[in-house]
C-alpha cells in the first residue's frame, strides 16, 4: 500500500545560495535523489516554501500549512504510483536544491518563464492563478494600471514581476511606471512604504495583503481591482518528464473536479480563482 506523505519542515534555513550549495556536499546525484520504497512506489524529493503566506509556509506549531501544500497533498493521493517526501526551505535553497538533484521537483507559484523552460521541465496545466492587485493610500487616487504612469513602485529585479513590469512599460510608451529595483525586502515593509509615501503602489495578492494587513495596524491603506494575473506552475528537473506528465494529468482532473476550486476557496478568502480569473491574460515574458 502507498504510504503517505511525510511534511519535513525544515524551518530557519535563511542561508545565502553560496552556503546552500556547500552544505548540499555530498548529496546524492540526480538519479539518486529518487528512491523506490518496498512495494514499488517512486519516492519524489518535493521542495516548496517556508514563508510565503498563504501558498507555503509554517504555522505556530511548526507545520508548513498552505495552498501549495493541500494541493500537493491532494496529488499525493491520486499518484498511486509516486509519494511525495515534502521539503520546506527558503526559496534560494529550493533552487539550489533542484539544480544540485536533491529535489526533484518545486511548488512555489512559479510562472512559466522562457528561461526557466530552457532549464526546466514544466507540466502542460497550472495549478494555481494568481490574481495581483496594487496596494495603494487610499488617498491616492489609483485604481488601476492606466493611473500609475509616471508613478513609482518597487520591485525585485530577480523576480519574474519585475520582468512583467518591464514588458508593461515597453507596452505603454508614454505612460510608464517607474520600477524601483529592490532585494530582500518584506511585504510588510513594502506596505509601509506605500503608506508614508516612499512609493505609490506595491504589486501583491489579495490573500497576502489581507494576511499581513492584520497585523501592520495601517488604516491609510486600500486595495485595488485585480490589474493582472499570473498562471503558475510546479517546476521540474529535466530527469523527470514521467512525473510531470502524470501530475499534468492529476492537475487538469483536479481542474474539472472542482477540487482546485474547493482548496482556492480555502485559502483565498472564499474565491475560486478558477472560475473568476481564467480568461484574463497575463503580460508574457519571453
Amino acid at each position: 500500500m502507498k504510504k503517505r506523505m511525510s511534511g519535513m519542515g525544515l524551518t530557519g534555513l535563511g542561508l545565502a545560495a553560496s552556503l546552500a550549495v556547500s552544505a548540499l556536499t555530498g548529496c546524492s546525484a540526480k538519479t539518486e535523489a529518487k528512491t523506490s520504497a518496498d512495494d514499488g512506489v517512486t519516492v519524489v524529493k518535493v521542495g516548496t516554501g517556508n514563508n510565503s503566506a498563504p501558498f507555503c509556509y509554517i504555522d505556530e506549531d511548526g507545520n508548513p500549512i498552505g495552498y501549495d501544500l493541500d494541493v500537493l497533498r491532494e496529488l499525493d493521493k491520486r499518484l498511486a504510483e509516486y509519494e511525495f517526501d515534502i521539503q520546506t526551505m527558503d526559496f534560494s535553497t529550493l533552487v539550489v536544491s533542484i539544480d544540485s538533484g536533491s529535489i526533484d521537483m518545486i511548488s512555489h507559484q512559479l510562472v512559466k518563464s522562457e528561461a526557466r523552460k530552457e532549464k526546466y521541465l514544466f507540466p502542460d496545466e497550472y495549478y494555481c492563478l494568481s490574481p495581483m492587485s496594487l496596494c495603494v493610500r487610499s488617498d491616492s487616487g489609483i485604481a488601476g494600471m492606466g493611473d500609475m504612469a509616471g508613478k513609482a513602485m518597487e520591485q525585485n529585479p530577480s523576480a519574474y514581476e519585475y520582468q512583467m513590469m518591464m514588458a508593461y512599460n515597453e507596452a505603454h510608451p508614454g505612460k510608464e511606471i517607474e520600477i524601483i529595483g529592490v532585494s530582500d525586502q518584506s511585504t510588510a515593509d513594502a506596505y509601509k512604504k506605500v503608506s508614508n509615501g516612499q512609493v505609490d503602489a506595491a504589486l501583491t495578492y489579495k490573500a497576502t495583503y489581507d494576511s499581513v494587513m492584520d497585523d501592520l495596524g495601517i488604516t491609510n491603506l486600500s486595495l485595488t481591482d485585480v490589474v493582472m494575473c499570473e498562471d503558475t506552475y510546479m517546476m521540474f528537473a529535466r530527469d523527470q518528464a514521467e512525473l510531470v506528465a502524470a501530475v499534468s494529468q492529476a492537475t487538469k482532473e483536479m481542474k474539472e473536479d472542482g477540487t482546485l476550486g474547493d482548496i482556492s476557496k480555502k485559502w483565498f478568502g472564499g474565491e475560486d480563482v478558477f472560475t473568476s480569473y481564467a480568461d484574463m491574460v497575463t503580460i508574457v515574458v519571453d
